[in-house]
């Protein structure tokens, strides 16, 4: 007895079409959020993270404050924020310099 290879494989494309356009329809129903709005929002956290930080150091040094450790864990909240979206630009730009070698 021999495997069908061509067989097996078309069912198996199948199925995944099957699967891919039962889960294509709910999706295209629902808005999406693009793509765009997706870095807005991440860079209007990174910035209130970092005016949240800065806040804390004020208070800090006013005296309004005496928890270093609040302060702290702030600041390096902002920092990790701050680090992810400079690496995602820094994604985008190389991206966006692949596509531009790219020949036509």
């Amino acid at each position: 007895m021999s495997f069908d290879y061509n067989a097996a494989a078309s069912r198996i494309a199948g199925e995944f079409h099957k699967i891919g356009a039962s889960e294509a329809a709910p999706k295209a129903a629902e808005p999406k959020e693009g793509f765009g709005d997706m870095l807005k929002g991440m860079i209007s956290d990174t910035e209130g993270m970092q005016k949240e930080a800065d806040q804390a150091v004020h208070q800090l040094m006013t005296g309004e404050k005496q928890n270093v450790h609040e302060v702290m864990l702030s600041m390096a909240k902002a920092d990790v924020s701050f680090r992810m979206m400079l690496e995602v630009r820094n994604k985008l730009v190389e991206a966006y310099q692949e596509v531009m070698r790219m020949q036509v």
